[in-house]
């Protein structure tokens, strides 16, 4: 995670315990935005909304460089000054100006619309108990990305994104969902591997033995990433 944040003593357990006391936890599917401290209300209000003149389903390479990237830039200075970002209990993270950079760079020749490659400026890491409840979600504003048995290229990540998008003309918001126990593991896989030059392989064998009870902690994490790396 890669810019500003802000941080929380916040869990998906807590919230789901206040709610089910006040008996307000129920079957609609929007109930997974409402325990993380979300709605679609105010993932509206913190939608921006670009002013190039261009749909965000264009590839990058229809947009002027300085143009767009003064626009993201302009967007994460917006976004700093939403008062209702700083009232919500959860991880929340805006792209830096180098992250934003960088992004442009790596899929400038590539076939993405702008709206996939900058789909995360706003970011959020929630809770949900169990990702059928994430996958339920049916507002045609959420589209989905469902890495909850693995990615394409598994690296051992666990997780359903959902991105929020208004329409063609607005930037999306990126809201990570994670279990508990998927959290813990996706946490020290991003600590102890991230930007590394560690194969795939190695992501794989790290949740192999997590979900087989070998590792219960960060210190038997460690113990294992280095059995894995000498090849054990």
């Amino acid at each position: 995670m890669i810019g500003r944040s802000q941080k929380f003593p916040f869990s998906f357990a807590s919230a789901y315990a206040i709610l089910s006391a006040e008996g307000q936890v129920g079957v609609m599917a929007e109930d997974v935005l409402a325990l993380n401290g979300l709605s679609i209300e105010l993932l509206t209000q913190l939608s921006y909304r670009s002013q190039l003149g261009l749909s965000l389903k264009r590839t990058l390479r229809h947009f002027e460089r300085e143009a767009l990237i003064a626009e993201l830039v302009s967007m994460t200075e917006w976004l700093d000054e939403q008062t209702g970002l700083s009232e919500i209990a959860l991880d929340y993270r805006i792209k830096s100006y180098a992250s934003i950079v960088g992004k442009y760079e790596r899929y400038f020749n590539s076939s993405c619309h702008v709206s996939q490659v900058f789909n995360d400026v706003l970011g959020f890491r929630a809770f949900c108990d169990s990702y059928n409840s994430v996958l339920a979600l049916t507002s045609t504003s959420f589209s989905v990305a469902d890495f909850s048995r693995g990615k394409a290229v598994d690296d051992g990540y666990r997780g359903v994104h959902l991105y929020f998008q208004l329409d063609n003309n607005h930037y999306p918001i990126e809201i990570q969902f994670n279990t508990l126990y998927d959290r813990q593991l996706n946490n020290w896989l991003h600590d102890y591997l991230y930007k590394k030059t560690y194969s795939n392989e190695v992501g794989q064998q790290l949740r192999a033995r997590y979900e087989n009870g070998k590792i219960r902690n960060q210190s038997e994490f460690e113990e294992v990433l280095n059995d894995v790396l000498s090849g054990g």
